[in-house]
Order: structure tokens, then C-alpha cells, then sequence
């Protein structure tokens, strides 16, 4: 477990340190062309990347790359930077909240519903609320271009743009397997990309002037692009269109191509729309030829099923056609039209009448069965078995039904069961013969104990997997199944337990009907929740669980598999107070404390309620430490910060920023009062 920790940690600390590298390498790259106008922050689609790819844990990376760029790229203040990154963190975060909230689950642009989640998700809303936040910024510290609501949209759409044409290839590119993009590469996958990028190139490079023209030969490149997202793996189509997006942006800002010769200040914008519109509308096009060519192969996998199942059902009609005729031919035997086996004997147990099933059975005609007993056509394990039948029911039995196996030398042993009844005269009631019916269960055995075999192999799996595993009642939360491993995590086993409610091992036992009516809004299955139970021992313990609804023997059932987190909780608690705390007097730090006196500070301009701040320091205290030395000024800033919270309020917050300097704050008080 320690060295699974250990490589989880390091593969994060080499995403993250690649995220903050390549955020802040293309902000750069970016700020480098020193134009007035930026088209593309390709920046922006790293994070919106990093998160669909790691999830939220690349939050940190995002903060402190955004936070660069801005501090040391840009220039912008402390707190203007601080703002924006976390507005270019939220953003993402909240698109990818939405983009998981997709019916069925993002599965990462394999059809074109996943498309429209991710323009929706990560390309509109994401870019709106980092904008909102970075325009917000721009007005309150004055910096940008005024209007705020200009400044908004043009983030908004400089964003969008870039994560819309840039991200998805990086997605793509992660997720494919490249023995699977080297199958598919043909021909094509050089023509079209050297036709789409050389055609870009040309047009680019053409003089501009006053002349329309080199703007419809750039509406040429589009037929490459269509046709490579119609025949190529839609990663080629992505890739092919960020480097196009890439060329025409760059052109552009060198001052050449068609974009460049548009006239009015919102060119800059109506490129970013265009760039947007294609790289929609490409990766629409791409999964939908996905999502055909999958069609035309289930259709065609349909057909040939159908085929085959038509070819069987047409020769399984004419064998019944035949048999059909061959029971027309014998009207005489009603046994002929019995599908199962079945045959008459005397009271002494020699055949006189079978139908064509028992011919088929036994290979035999009629004339060779008549008259003979069973153990001469069956030989002696299933004949014994026939004769016994025969004695019973001749004793008094009214009916005998058995199963007993059939080993034909020319045919797999197959398991019968047979029904046996008296036949009587209708007149005189006397016993006139037997007869027998037949029916194969073969299959029916096969499949029971292939059944109990997967049974079996499930509860293996189950006991011995190293992950716990509980199943509880729904209703009372009684114990139905623990595996080993479980009962090692609460301490205490399956059969001490067995049947007894577990709700006393939630800490919180409403956390239980919290998670049961979170089921039921959400279709029966829970991820990733974090509860604290209390074993059975009385320790206590957090666990990730993920639960779902099922049955389990006839009962109504919860499904649990657990995960130990109790260190991790207890490592977060630790850092967190590590973060706020001053270690040498144990009151709050620098940082808590200015971040407490900025939301009192709000609230008082608020309510317009009076708010004060004292800062207090030690007088001569580098004397006391030159006569008692650092141990002795430690002891005498310790004693400080006691007196001063012995003295203080209950609301009141006493912290220290550094040295012997301290701060006193006092909500709800005046000058005087102070």
C-alpha cells in the first residue's frame, strides 16, 4: 500500500509540474508576439485539459500556473493575480462538474452527444466564469481596456476559442492507442493534412490588399479539413485543425493574410468566432462519420446475424416439414406427433409402440425395438433404472418420475428425465402397459451447474478480494455479507454479526438516510463518499465508499465497498492546521488572520457596524533576547500571546504576523471601546 501511495504522489507531482510548464511556456509564447490583441490563450485549454484528464486533484497546478503567468508574465498585482487564477480554476472545475453530470457518462468524444457536453461544459461555461472573474478584476484593480463588459467578452471568447480548437486533440492524443491511429493511417492521412497546412501557408502569405479574394481561397482549406474529418480517426481531424487554427492565428498577428486585411477593431474577434465555428462544427462532423461508419457496422453485424438465423430457422422448418409428413403418413399413432420421446410397453416390460422421437433416440427402427425390454435398448444403466420405474408402478404407484443418464455409443451422454403411468382398459380397468415419456435436461443440468459454478467463483472472488465489501438490508441495515477483508476493517467477523443491524457503526446514523435517499434520486449507485464509521471496537475510522442498490438472496440490498482514508483525513487536518496555526504560540498566523480581518472588514462596510484593529509589538525586545537568548524571547512572546487571549472576546481574533509583532481584531467595536 505505501509504495502504491508513493507513485500515486510522484505521478502527480510530474502531471503537475508538466501542467504548470506548459501553462506558463505558452503564456509566454503567447506574450512574446507583443500584439494588442490576443486570439488564442492557449493556456486556458491546458487547464480545461488537465482537469478532464486528472480530475480536480490538478486544481493546485492551475492556481500557481495562472498565478505566474499573471504575477510574473503580466505583471498584475498580488491580489489581481490571486483573483484570477482562482477565477481560471473555478471556471474549469465547474465545467467539469457539468461535463460528469452527462446521461450515461462523458465518455471522452466517442459520440457527438460528448461534443456537445464538452462545447457546452468546458467551452462556454468555463471561459464565461473565468472571464466574469478576470473582467471583475480588471474593473476593481484598472487594468485592461476599457469597457468592462468589452474586456469580459473578449476573455470570454479568447478563452472559448482556445479550448474549443485545442483541447479536444489533447484529449484524443491521451486517450488513443497507437497501434490503433497506425492502422488506420492511409494514404490520405499525408494528402490531406500537407493540402490543408500548405494551402493555409499559401493563402497566408499572399499579399492582402484591398482585394476579397485571398478570403475565398481561405475558405478552401475547409475541403481538406471536411474531408479529413469525414475519413481520418478524429484525432488527425483535431490535430489538423489546431495547426491550422495555429498558422492562421500567427499570420494574422504577423500582419499577413486575408484575416488581417478585415477592416474595424473587432476583426481580431470575428476570427476567433470563425475559429471556433470550424473547430465545432469539424469535431461535430468527426464523431458523426463515428458514429455512422459504428451504425453501418452493427447493421451490417445485424444482417449477417439475421442471415444465419434464417438459414438455421429454414432448415430447422424443413426438418419440421418432413416429420410433419411423416406423422401425416402415420395418422394411425397419435405418438407421432409428440415432439418428446415417448414409447408403450406391456405389462411385462416389452416394447409395442414408440413414436419417431424414440427412434431418433435410440437409432433404431421400430420393427428392431418391438418386443424387446429396456435394458436391451438401453443397456444397463438407464434399462435398470426403466425396469425399476415399471416395478413400482406396477406395486401400486399411481406415477414414477426419475432422472437418469443416457450413454449412446454413438452420441454425448445426455441426462432424461422420465415420466412413467399405469395404462388400464377403459372398460375393465385392468393394467394393459406403460407408458413413457421422455424429456432432455442436458442443457438445463449443464446450465445449472455452470450456475453454481459461477456461484461459487463470485463468492471466491468475493471473500478473497482485498477490498472490503458489505451487504446490508436496506430496511434495517442488517448484515447480510462481510468478506474477510471487511470484517478486518471493523474488527469482527461475519458470523458474530450475521443478521444484527449495522447502523451503529455510522457515527452519524443519519448519515445512512442521507445516502439511502441519495440512491434513490440517483438511480441506485453512489461514488466516492466520504463517512466515518465507529467499529466495533470503538475506534473510529474514515472510509470511501461507494455503494449500490441491488438484491440479495430476496432481500432489498445495499452493496458496499470500502476504502481506508483515516490517514488522509488526518494528513489533511494536519496540514490544514499547520497553514493557519503559528507554531511557537499556537494562535492564529499571519495569513488566517489577515484573511479573518478581510471578511470582517467587508462585513463591517456591510452592515455599516464600527470594526477595530490594535497592533501591538514588544518593546525592547531584542534586549531580551540579547540577555535571555531566543529561548527566553520565545518564552516571553508565548506569555503575550496567552495574556492576549485570556483578555479577549469571544468574536475577537488575536494573531501574529511575524516576530514580536501582534494584531488585535475587534469586531463590533469603536475607537473608544478599543
Amino acid at each position: 500500500m505505501p509504495a502504491l501511495s508513493t507513485r500515486t504522489l510522484l505521478r502527480w507531482l510530474l502531471w503537475s509540474a508538466a501542467i504548470v510548464a506548459s501553462y506558463v511556456l505558452l503564456a509566454w509564447g503567447v506574450i512574446g508576439m507583443r500584439s494588442s490583441d490576443v486570439v488564442l490563450w492557449p493556456s486556458a485549454a491546458v487547464a480545461a485539459f488537465a482537469l478532464i484528464a486528472r480530475g480536480p486533484s490538478m486544481l493546485p497546478a492551475i492556481l500557481l500556473a495562472s498565478w505566474l503567468s499573471g504575477r510574473l508574465l503580466l505583471g498584475w498585482g498580488l491580489e489581481a493575480s490571486s483573483l484570477i487564477a482562482l477565477g481560471d480554476a473555478l471556471g474549469p472545475l465547474l465545467g467539469l462538474w457539468v461535463l460528469r453530470r452527462r446521461p450515461g457518462g462523458w465518455q471522452g468524444f466517442r459520440v457527438m452527444a460528448d461534443a456537445v457536453w464538452f462545447i457546452g461544459a468546458m467551452g462556454i461555461l468555463a471561459p464565461a466564469v473565468s472571464a466574469a472573474v478576470g473582467a471583475a478584476a480588471a474593473a476593481h484593480f484598472g487594468f485592461g481596456r476599457p469597457p468592462v463588459s468589452s474586456v469580459g467578452v473578449q476573455w470570454w471568447m479568447t478563452d472559448m476559442a482556445s479550448i474549443v480548437v485545442l483541447t479536444p486533440v489533447a484529449e484524443l492524443l491521451r486517450r488513443q492507442k497507437w497501434s490503433t491511429l497506425r492502422a488506420a493511417l492511409n494514404w490520405e492521412a499525408v494528402v490531406l493534412p500537407v493540402l490543408a497546412l500548405g494551402g493555409t501557408l499559401l493563402v497566408y502569405l499572399l499579399p492582402t490588399g484591398q482585394s476579397a479574394l485571398p478570403i475565398g481561397l481561405a475558405s478552401l482549406v475547409m475541403l481538406p479539413l471536411l474531408w479529413t474529418a469525414l475519413r481520418l480517426p478524429l484525432v488527425v481531424t483535431t490535430a489538423l485543425m489546431a495547426a491550422t487554427s495555429v498558422l492562421i492565428v500567427t499570420a494574422t498577428l504577423l500582419q499577413h493574410g486575408p484575416m488581417y486585411s478585415m477592416v474595424g477593431p473587432d476583426r481580431f474577434m470575428a476570427m476567433q468566432v470563425i475559429l471556433l465555428a470550424l473547430a465545432s462544427t469539424l469535431l461535430l462532423a468527426g464523431l458523426m462519420a463515428n458514429e455512422r461508419t459504428l451504425a453501418l457496422r452493427q447493421v451490417r453485424d445485424i444482417n449477417a446475424t439475421l442471415e444465419k438465423k434464417v438459414s438455421r430457422r429454414t432448415a430447422a422448418l424443413q426438418i419440421a416439414q418432413a416429420t410433419t409428413q411423416a406423422q401425416l403418413r402415420f395418422q394411425e399413432s397419435l405418438l407421432n406427433a409428440l415432439p418428446n420421446p415417448v414409447a408403450f410397453s406391456d405389462p411385462q416390460g416389452r416394447f409395442t409402440r414408440v413414436n419417431t422421437a424414440f427412434n431418433l433416440l435410440v437409432a433404431l427402427g421400430s420393427p428392431e425395438i418391438h418386443g424387446r425390454s429396456g435394458s436391451q435398448i438401453f443397456g444397463p444403466s438407464l434399462g435398470r433404472v426403466w425396469e425399476d420405474m415399471d416395478s413400482e408402478l406396477l406395486s401400486g404407484s399411481l406415477q414414477v418420475t426419475r432422472e437418469a443418464p443416457y450413454l449412446h455409443p454413438d452420441h454425448e451422454p445426455t441426462i432424461w428425465i422420465l415420466n412413467k403411468a399405469l395404462v388400464r382398459d377403459a372398460v375393465s380397468r385392468q393394467i394393459v402397459g406403460v407408458v413413457t415419456s421422455m424429456q432432455d435436461i442436458t442443457a438445463l443440468k449443464q446450465l445449472q451447474q455452470q450456475l453454481s459454478e459461477d456461484e461459487q467463483r463470485f463468492r471466491f472472488l468475493a471473500e478473497e478480494s482485498p477490498v472490503p465489501l458489505v451487504i446490508t438490508r436496506m430496511g434495517d441495515a442488517a448484515l447480510l455479507f462481510s468478506n474477510k477483508a471487511a470484517d478486518s476493517l471493523f474488527r469482527a467477523t461475519y458470523n458474530q454479526n450475521a443478521g444484527l443491524s449495522m447502523r451503529h457503526l455510522w457515527v452519524d446514523p443519519a448519515d445512512r438516510d442521507r445516502l439511502v435517499s441519495r440512491l434513490q434520486r440517483e438511480g441506485g449507485m453512489v461514488r466516492g463518499l466520504e463517512t466515518k464509521f465507529r467499529r466495533f471496537d470503538g475506534t473510529e475510522v474514515w472510509l470511501l465508499l461507494s455503494v449500490t442498490r441491488g438484491r440479495y438472496r430476496d432481500d432489498d440490498a445495499l452493496i458496499f465497498a470500502f476504502k481506508d482514508i483515516t490517514e488522509s483525513k488526518e494528513r489533511e487536518a494536519e496540514l490544514r492546521n499547520l497553514a493557519y496555526t503559528d507554531v511557537l504560540t499556537g494562535i492564529p498566523n499571519r495569513r488566517y488572520f489577515l484573511a479573518r480581518a478581510a471578511l470582517e472588514l467587508r462585513k463591517a462596510q456591510r452592515e455599516g457596524s464600527p470594526f477595530a484593529v490594535l497592533a501591538l509589538d514588544i518593546d525592547r525586545f531584542k534586549q531580551i533576547n540579547d540577555h535571555l537568548g531566543h529561548q527566553g524571547g520565545d518564552a516571553v512572546i508565548r506569555c503575550i500571546a496567552q495574556t492576549c487571549m485570556q483578555q479577549l472576546r469571544g468574536q475577537d481574533i488575536c494573531g501574529r504576523l511575524g516576530g514580536d509583532e501582534f494584531a488585535i481584531l475587534l469586531p463590533q467595536t469603536t475607537r473608544q471601546v478599543a
